[in-house]
Order: C-alpha cells, then sequence, then structure tokens
C-alpha cells in the first residue's frame, strides 16, 4: 500500500495524474474474502455488460483485516435492470430506489450510481435549510463517487481485475487512521446531519480521529440533528452504541455536544449538581458490560440502555414529584415510579421514536426494582419466572455496584439463581418476615343501656 501512496503523490503532497488505481499486487483484498453470493451478484452484472463494484464499509473492512458484515454493490445498471436479472430480487426505498438480492442467509444490496441534485428551483433536490429532500438522480461511477460520506467509504473493489478505485485518497487516510469527510464538511453535514452520527461512530468503532474540519464543523452544524425523524434517529442510536464500541462513542457524543439531540433528559442528568458523577458511572458501567456482550456475541436487548439512560432523569423526576406532593404516604412509591416514568418516556420519545414493546420493557426494568428488593417471600418465584426478570436483575447488579446498600440484595438474587430448590428454599425461610400491617382487634367497654327519662 505505501508503494502506492507514494506513486500517487507529489513530493509536496498534490496527486499525481495517473488513474488512481490500486492494483492487485498493492492491496490485501481477494475474491476469496468475499461471500459466494456477492460474487455472484458482481459476475453477473459484470457478465451482463455493466460496470460494477465492491463499494463502502466492506472495502474498508477488508484492507483493515476485519470480517464485513455485509457486503454493498455499486453499478451503472438501472434498478430495473438489476430486477431482471435476479429472480431474486426486490426494488425497494423511496427517496433513492435500491435492489435486494436474497439468498438464504444473505441480502446483497445493489445501488445504482447516483450524483448531487441540481442546486436551482428546476430539481428541488433539497430543503430550504440545506438538508436533502429528494435524492434519486442516477449519474456515473466519478459522480458517485462524491456523494459518497467518507472517503475511506470511498474504495471501489472491482472483482473482475482485483483492483481498486481511489478517487478521494481514501487509502492515504485508512493508512494515517483518519475520518475524512468528502468535500466542505459544514456543507455535507447540512445535507444530511446524521453524517454527524456516522462521523463519530466510525471514529470510535475504528480507533480513528476526526480529521481537523470534519472534527470543527460539527459544532456549526449539530443543531441540524433536530430537524431528523425520531424514528431515524432511534436507528442511527442503536447502530451508535450496539457496535462494541459504546464507551468511547458515548465519550465522542459528549465531546462534541451532540448526546444532547438523542437523549437531552440524559445530558441534563449528567450536568445535575449533585447527581452528575453516580449518573456518568453508572451509564459507563453499563456501557462497558454493553461492549463486553458485543465482543462475546451475546444478544442485546435494545430496552436495557434506553433503561440506563433514562434511570437517573427518572430520579430527579420523582424528586420533582415528591416536592410537589409534600406529605404523600410511603406507600404510593410505586405509583409515583409508574408515573414518573410514562412522563419520562413521553418526552424522551419526542427525540427517539422508541416501539411500544421498548417503551413496555423499560418500564417492567424499572418497577421490577422495588419487587427484587423488597423480596416478599410469596413472590421469589412469580418473580424470577417474569419475562423481564433477567433485564431487572442485570440492571439492579449494576446499580448495586455503585451503591451499598443495594450489594446484599443483588448477592442474594445472584446466589439464588445458581442453588438447587431445597437451598432456594432456605434461602427464602431465612427472609425477614414481613410486619404485619393487620391492626389488632381493639376492645371497647360495653356500652352503658340508654336510660329513659
Amino acid at each position: 500500500m505505501l508503494s502506492f501512496i507514494k506513486k500517487i503523490f507529489k513530493k509536496d503532497g498534490s496527486p499525481n495524474s495517473e488513474p488512481p488505481i490500486i492494483l492487485a499486487s498493492e492491496h490485501t483484498i481477494s475474491r476469496s474474502l468475499i461471500s459466494r453470493n456477492c460474487l455472484g451478484v458482481l459476475d453477473t452484472l459484470a457478465n451482463a455488460g455493466f460496470e460494477v463494484y465492491l463499494v463502502g464499509g466492506s472495502v474498508r473492512d477488508l484492507l483493515l483485516g476485519r470480517e464485513p458484515k455485509d457486503f454493498d454493490v455499486a453499478t451503472n445498471a438501472k434498478p430495473e435492470e438489476i430486477y431482471r436479472l435476479f429472480r431474486n430480487c426486490r426494488l425497494i426505498g423511496k427517496r433513492f430506489r435500491l435492489a435486494h438480492v436474497y439468498f438464504r442467509h444473505e441480502i446483497i444490496e445493489v445501488a445504482t450510481f447516483r450524483k448531487q441534485g441540481k442546486k436551482d428551483h428546476h430539481h428541488p433536490a433539497k430543503e430550504h435549510n440545506g438538508l436533502l429532500k429528494r435524492d434519486n438522480v442516477y449519474g456515473t461511477l466519478k459522480d458517485d463517487v462524491w456523494r459518497r460520506d467518507f472517503t475511506l467509504n470511498a474504495l471501489y473493489y472491482d472483482a473482475k481485475n482485483n483492483t481498486i478505485l481511489d478517487h478521494t485518497n481514501g487509502l492515504l487516510d485508512l493508512e494515517q487512521g483518519i475520518i475524512r469527510i468528502i468535500g466542505n464538511a459544514e456543507t455535507r453535514y447540512r445535507e444530511d446531519p446524521v453524517r454527524i452520527l456516522r462521523a463519530i461512530r466510525f471514529s470510535a468503532k475504528l480507533g480513528m480521529s476526526l480529521e481537523e474540519n470534519t472534527a470543527k464543523a460539527i459544532a456549526k452544524t449539530h443543531m441540524l440533528l433536530a430537524a431528523i425523524a425520531p424514528a431515524r434517529l432511534l436507528d442511527e442510536t442503536h447502530k451508535l452504541f450496539n457496535s462494541g464500541n459504546a464507551v468511547n462513542t458515548f465519550a465522542a457524543l459528549r465531546h462534541h455536544d451532540v448526546l444532547q439531540h438523542l437523549y437531552p433528559l440524559t445530558e441534563e442528568a449528567l450536568c445535575h449538581p449533585t447527581l452528575h458523577i453516580t449518573a456518568d458511572r453508572f451509564i459507563l458501567r453499563a456501557l462497558q458490560n454493553t461492549d463486553a456482550r458485543v465482543a462475546q456475541d451475546k444478544p442485546l436487548n435494545p430496552a436495557f440502555l434506553v433503561s440506563i439512560f433514562l434511570w437517573y432523569p427518572l430520579q430527579i423526576a420523582l424528586e420533582q414529584e415528591h416536592n410537589n406532593k409534600t406529605g404523600t404516604a410511603n406507600h404510593n412509591a410505586f405509583t409515583q415510579l409508574e408515573h414518573a416514568a410514562g412522563k419520562i418516556l413521553r418526552q424522551a420519545k419526542q427525540h427517539l421514536a422508541f416501539t411500544q414493546v421498548i417503551t413496555q420493557t423499560v418500564i417492567d426494568i424499572w418497577l421490577l426494582q422495588f419487587q427484587l428488593i423488597g423480596r416478599r417471600q410469596q413472590q421469589i418465584y412469580h418473580l424470577s419466572q417474569q419475562s423481564r426478570f433477567r433485564a431487572a436483575y442485570d440492571f439492579l447488579c449494576l446499580r448495586a455496584e455503585g451503591e451499598d446498600a443495594l450489594k446484599p440484595i443483588a448477592a442474594w438474587w445472584t446466589e439464588w439463581q445458581e442453588v438447587d430448590d431445597a437451598a432456594r428454599e432456605q434461602l427464602i425461610n431465612a427472609l425477614p418476615k414481613p410486619k404485619s400491617t393487620r391492626n389488632k382487634k381493639r376492645r371497647y367497654p360495653a356500652k352503658k343501656p340508654a336510660t329513659k327519662e
């Protein structure tokens, strides 16, 4: 690779006029590293006379020695032409038509080369604030290159010749560990503010730094994230925290003042005068556990991190509700929690479009904290059989790491799950008996018979 980089650049660092072609001897990608299904799609399109390339994250990951999660293809064939070549193909998308070629355990996404829409009134490709409104404009390979977001995602692999096309010096950025946006950073973020989240995600995922202008432009444009649909933000947020680099991602989101557009209530809690330290530590422990689960290829519950991020906003809401209802009886604490939980989630859904399943799971995790801590003897088996028990237990264990009073309770539940039935009965019987709330029968003196006057 280094020999290629020296070849395409002059001594002053400016690019040479030679074609940006990386020969087979100058890169580490081979057809054997690409899925058989993807090769079939590439070869079919090429044999039909179309220009076709493997592109995007799969090329980047292969050059980095990583195994791609999926393979994307770019071609000059129109969606209808792709559809006619593959019986197992479906066309999807409104903003930009894509072809999905379906195999038993894999979907190969095939996109037609596209280009930047015109910026005049004859072609309303943009809204008045600069966000892309319509993007269904086909173009050439070079057009497609300059429509992509980052240089390291604009590398095109030609499986037929085993070469790579690099029009944006993405290979150099890959070698230097730099995330660089293609074109003017501020303009590209205004076109689609979600690119801000993608820049942060790639930086954390790949362990690379943001190029200076790519980073500086975030401060000028991150407020535009408020215009992005909550459903799309939710999808991007899942990618941010479920990629195995949640700890670094969280730090980057806060550093660039972007967390406020995803979890504004969490950002407020992290700035709370008394709760900010404990809230930060609690979230950090949860993110560390999430990264560990991803590394071990364990499944993730999307609602769990939502319950983590909103736990301290919930505590603030409960404190405010308590202050507004001075003298409320202790037995109403469960009702107060339920009311505050609904309020917090309604506010959070204005920014991230949580599904009803996620919302209900979060509420269940929170409400189960009362019962897990209470450990009423007659409820133990019933609690352990609930569908949210494991998530609520994990949540309790995370709390216990920062709350000493919860440590013996979390340890009790851990032991209870690990022992046999006889030992479980002993653990249950050893629990303190709940104090009876039934009033003892009071004896009153007999009434004197009424006397007639």
